[in-house]
């Protein structure tokens, strides 16, 4: 009864996954490392791929880990190419080369030629099997391979020749309608040339091709047209959707390896040297208020308003930063453009400071008394203030990038820091020059 009851449990999960993925996400990764292998044992090899596609890939990889070693040897030899970086990607290697030990010499080869590819490159999305119909075919034999091999391409098969060499792309109507006896090469002369990506190219730019030409799926080929898979524009969103949610994690200086449910001390250990960090940059502010500590002894009405600056600021330079950080990873800006968009943000956040500055003006004016000296400093510092930030917000990240470092790492600490200290900095500033009139 129990072995039964245990099956069926197997069954209803299995299902679950397979037609839930969204909701069977979020519960794995809500699941302890022991209790995700509990819950999936059973599971059929399909299921239990999905299941490592589902999860991040720390996750993805400590149950891997805990999997039996058949499973193992299973998985890297028949998993698509995605799933098999997403796993040895982010598994030390010396681990690696214990799982490489158990696979044929061929199957291994294949494997180390897959990471030799850049990590965000099209081979770790791409589908390594494609099914494709031969050149010197006609349009019977062709259909007839696609219906005993069940291939699967859209709407659309890819034409290779001897060589496995991309020849073309023909569609499922051409082939319907045409006349059984028709050669491939007749119906491919009057179609136009297949639209393809380089094995090696950044996954980002092919998303963004895909947008464009608004296509499904594109092939994927070596610098000798060699067709190593197919990309889906579903597997590219996913990917940029991570992707985009490790920039996030990044920008304010948490691990790409901490999920919900990670242990509290591997929290502590990827949190904690940013908060240092932080720590040091806060000083570093505070030190510039510390300048001005007889000023703000004789007039206390600049400790309350000053806040207001480098919040302001604060904002304003993270919207910059946002967009600076989207258009570099989408390609959209490169680094030569660093003085055109400068001058953008620079406007920007002038006329945002002034209309900023005139409700604030009028707030001050009337929370103080009527003071007019206080309007003026609050309204000539946010107008500067601002201004600074949109610039510090599109060059910080430009900065990272033009040292090789990713820009979205912990860029939201750098720019904090640049935008409390010139707040502090040009607020006080002002505030001790115009004095006399406080």
């Amino acid at each position: 009864m129990n072995s039964v009851t245990a099956s069926t449990l197997s069954e209803i999960r299995q299902y679950y996954v397979e037609h839930f993925p969204s909701d069977a996400s979020q519960l794995l990764q809500s699941l302890s490392d022991d209790q995700l292998l509990y819950e999936t044992q059973g599971f059929s090899k399909r299921t239990s791929e999905d299941v490592i596609d589902l999860l991040p890939p720390v996750q993805a990889v400590s149950l891997f880990q805990k999997t039996s070693e058949a499973a193992r040897h299973d998985f890297l030899v028949h998993a698509p190419p995605r799933l098999l970086l997403k796993v040895l990607l982010h598994t030390e290697p010396t681990t690696r080369e214990d799982w490489f030990d158990n696979l044929h010499h061929s199957e291994r080869t294949e494997i180390e030629q897959l990471l030799s590819f850049p990590p965000n490159s099209v081979a770790s999305v791409m589908e390594s099997s494609v099914g494709t119909i031969q050149i010197g075919m006609t349009v019977d034999e062709a259909l007839h391979q696609i219906r005993i091999e069940s291939i699967e391409n859209d709407s659309s098969a890819f034409v290779t020749d001897d060589q496995n060499c991309l020849v073309g792309r023909v569609t499922m109507q051409d082939l319907a309608l045409a006349p059984g006896a028709t050669p491939l090469r007749d119906l491919l002369a009057q179609s136009e040339s297949p639209i393809t990506v380089r094995v090696y190219e950044d996954y980002d730019v092919v998303a963004e091709l895909i947008d464009d030409i608004e296509i499904d799926a594109l092939p994927v080929v070596d610098d000798q047209m060699k067709l190593m898979g197919v990309v889906r524009h579903e597997q590219l969103r996913d990917v940029v959707e991570t992707h985009a949610q490790a920039d996030l994690q990044r920008m304010v200086g948490v691990s790409v390896k901490e999920h919900a449910h990670s242990r509290g001390s591997l929290a502590v250990r990827h949190r904690l040297p940013w908060l240092f960090i932080n720590l040091l940059t806060a000083f570093l502010a505070a030190s510039v208020v510390g300048l001005f500590e007889n000023l703000i002894a004789q007039f206390t009405a600049l400790a309350v308003l000053l806040p207001i600056v480098a919040g302001q600021s604060g904002n304003a330079g993270s919207q910059a930063m946002a967009v600076a950080i989207r258009g570099l990873a989408l390609r959209e800006i490169s680094l030569r453009e660093w003085y055109k968009l400068s001058r953008k943000e620079l406007f920007v956040g002038i006329c945002n400071g002034i209309l900023i500055a005139i409700v604030c003006a009028v707030a001050v004016f009337v929370w103080s008394g009527q003071s007019i000296g206080l309007t003026i400093i609050i309204s000539l510092s946010m107008v500067i203030a601002l201004a600074i930030a949109g610039v510090a917000g599109l060059l910080v990240p430009m900065l990272l990038s033009r040292f090789g470092q990713d820009p979205a790492t912990a860029s939201s600490i750098i720019l904090t820091t640049i935008t409390d200290v010139v707040g502090f900095f040009v607020f006080l500033g002002i505030a001790l020059i115009l004095s006399g009139l406080i």
